[in-house]
């Protein structure tokens, strides 16, 4: 059964941590997986959106390895205090 509710912090924060580091490694079929493992997080309704935002997020990012490296050591600290 899908989960229907709204993803907590942690999960978000968990599930950008894992892109971040897909997006690093630079293989594209793990990065697929873990936009897909993201977008599952949210209501079904919500899947199309969450995919397109995600990816543009990502996006936004993908030239900059340095800021990648930031948000995740954000993550961590982040995830670390919850």
């Amino acid at each position: 059964m899908h989960n229907e509710t709204r993803p907590t912090t942690q999960q978000l924060l968990a599930s950008w941590q894992l892109i971040w580091q897909r997006k690093l490694n630079g293989k594209p079929a793990e990065m697929k997986d873990a936009i897909t493992s993201h977008v599952q997080l949210f209501p079904k309704g919500n899947h199309a959106e969450a995919e397109a935002r995600t990816k543009r997020t990502i996006a936004a990012y993908s030239g900059d390895l340095n800021a990648i490296r930031a948000l995740i050591k954000r993550g961590q600290a982040t995830l670390r205090r919850l």
